[in-house]
């Protein structure tokens, strides 16, 4: 029997590799950094290593408090040993999300069993969200990573009380401070206060080995925190006050959305497994031991959904937590047929509408739709009739499969749910080339690269593209814009790279060789002007290169 279960987990864990390597790492620098995540979070390490600078982060050559360090360590980490590109950049968030898959194997196999390990692993790994913020990178995934692991570190010393995971704890709840702030602390904190409230065991806190804990968590953040206030003295007010507190309570940085905003964030994040969340948690609250990743889930949902501040990543860290509660209620009902009016009817209703996507390019309205928006995107839309095609007939495989009635165990809809999710996935990985130019100035920025141009100024004119310092490896000049860089600009060696339109326009209509990118509804503006020449070397998207020369 032993060996049957070793066999079993070497068969599981060799799916999972397999699996993880086709939806996380492979062509994964086949495509160009997207804005504005990619550029910025790609050009911090890029500056570390050219400035020599590895505690005060800059973009731009513009110093950049916002968050701290570690995500961009690692990054300078993998420059330094594969080189600077696309790839090395995506390696540092392909390996989080790889490595949260494989704790939640090793974990739920250690908690509770492996046939549950694996069905959660594989709901996590197809899960659209996970695959999406595995490839387009945030700092999320990497906090992801770590907050993950400490609340399974957390977990795994309540059940075991051995000393090894308590540390393991602290060293992870370190690591996720030191990628995106205190929010890990207040996360883990509140889950953890209330978990043992509900387990009317509160008095499992003085069993936390607090001074050796802080100790270790003391070590691995406090230096960096220190190293930059000393530099720094406006650092602690702007990183805790403003990026924290006013972040949380205020519109001031200007993310808002209603206390709703996340569920369909969620529900599309989750597919195709979202329809099973609500059976799922009502099913295993009564649980005991699962009722910690209900309250993770909670916790952080409603902690994202009161703030003033949203945007789609900040929920990440409960798309683990829910895959092992979707995956615990396949597991306990794997035998037993899913009731035709609380799931299948809905999944026949999205498959229904996923399987109308080839019929899209018969519609006029949509075409004309997407013609409106650019003629990028109308170009786009010709260049994925094969995908369209594929959705479709996925779709419609699937939704016959659940019209019959013996796949309707949960069995057989695991079985149809990862097929759909594995064609959709591989299609979305083969048109990835479709979408290389999309939200991006890897072409201008080659061009101005390329041409050998005698490049004097490198001006953004009404916004800022955080694509363009890694792709031309220079300063950008920002004009009539400040965004997220008004901090660091008011430094006196920053100023001077921040225009008003004034200046700019003067700037322009010197000797001096100026290219300057901007959106194109920008064009009218500067087209009432009389300059003495303006050139456009190229279009990308919504973005052109202009010259005055």
């Amino acid at each position: 029997m032993k060996n049957i279960n070793i066999n079993r987990n070497i068969i599981y864990l060799s799916v999972i590799i397999v699996v993880s390597y086709i939806f996380l790492f492979i062509s994964i620098g086949n495509y160009s950094l997207k804005e504005p995540d990619e550029g910025r979070y790609a050009e911090i390490p890029r500056e570390m290593i050219e400035l020599n600078e590895y505690v005060i982060p800059h973009v731009n050559y513009v110093k950049y408090f916002e968050k701290p360090p570690l995500f961009y360590w690692a990054v300078a980490l993998s420059y330094k040993t594969f080189g600077i590109s696309e790839w090395s950049f995506r390696l540092t968030n392909a390996l989080a999300a790889f490595f949260t898959v494989l704790v939640l194997y090793l974990f739920v196999r250690r908690l509770f069993h492996e046939d549950l390990a694996f069905l959660s692993s594989m709901i996590l790994l197809s899960s659209f969200g996970f695959f999406s913020m595995a490839r387009i990178v945030t700092i999320d995934m990497f906090f992801t990573f770590w907050l993950f692991l400490a609340l399974l570190a957390f977990y795994a010393y309540y059940r075991e009380k051995k000393p090894m995971m308590v540390y393991l704890f602290y060293v992870s709840l370190a690591c996720a401070t030191i990628s995106k702030g205190i929010v890990a602390l207040i996360l883990i904190g509140i889950t953890i206060v209330i978990y043992l409230f509900f387990e009317k065991n509160l008095i499992f806190l003085k069993e936390m080995r607090w001074i050796k804990g802080f100790l270790l968590y003391a070590i691995i953040t406090v230096p960096w925190f220190i190293l930059i206030s000393l530099k720094e003295r406006d650092f602690l007010y702007f990183f805790f006050i403003d990026q924290h507190v006013l972040r949380f309570l205020t519109t001031k940085h200007k993310r808002t959305g209603s206390l709703f905003y996340f569920i369909p964030v969620l529900f599309a994040g989750m597919l195709p497994w979202s329809f099973f969340i609500p059976r799922g948690i009502a099913y295993l609250w009564k649980i005991k031991e699962m009722k910690i990743f209900i309250i993770w889930t909670c916790v952080v949902f409603i902690f994202y959904s009161v703030s003033r501040s949203k945007l789609p990543p900040y929920i990440l860290p409960i798309v683990p937590s829910l895959s092992i509660i979707v995956g615990y209620m396949f597991w306990k009902q794997w035998e037993y047929s899913a009731r035709f009016f609380q799931e299948i009817i809905f999944y026949i209703l999205l498959f229904l509408i996923f399987a109308s996507a080839i019929f899209l390019y018969k519609s006029e309205l949509f075409i004309r739709f997407i013609q409106g928006m650019s003629q990028e995107g109308y170009d786009i839309m010709n260049s994925l009739k094969g995908f369209a095609l594929g959705i479709t007939v996925l779709s419609f495989c699937s939704l016959i499969s659940l019209l019959i009635k013996k796949f309707r165990q949960f069995s057989a809809i695991f079985s149809i749910l990862m097929f759909f999710s594995l064609g959709v996935i591989t299609m979305i990985i083969l048109n990835l080339p479709v979408i290389d130019g999309l939200n991006s100035t890897k072409r201008l920025a080659m061009l101005i690269n390329h041409k050998g141009y005698q490049v004097e100024y490198i001006v953004n004119y009404g916004s800022y593209d955080h694509t363009l310092p890694f792709y031309t490896k220079k300063r950008i000049m920002l004009a009539s814009y400040k965004g997220e860089l008004e901090m660091g600009s008011q430094y006196g060696d920053a100023k001077r790279f921040f225009l008003n339109e004034e200046d700019f326009f003067q700037l322009f209509a010197s000797d001096a060789r100026v290219f300057c990118v901007l959106k194109q509804k920008r064009m009218n503006r500067l087209s009432q002007l009389n300059f003495k020449k303006i050139t456009i070397l190229a279009c990308q998207g919504d973005r052109c290169l202009i010259s005055n020369h």
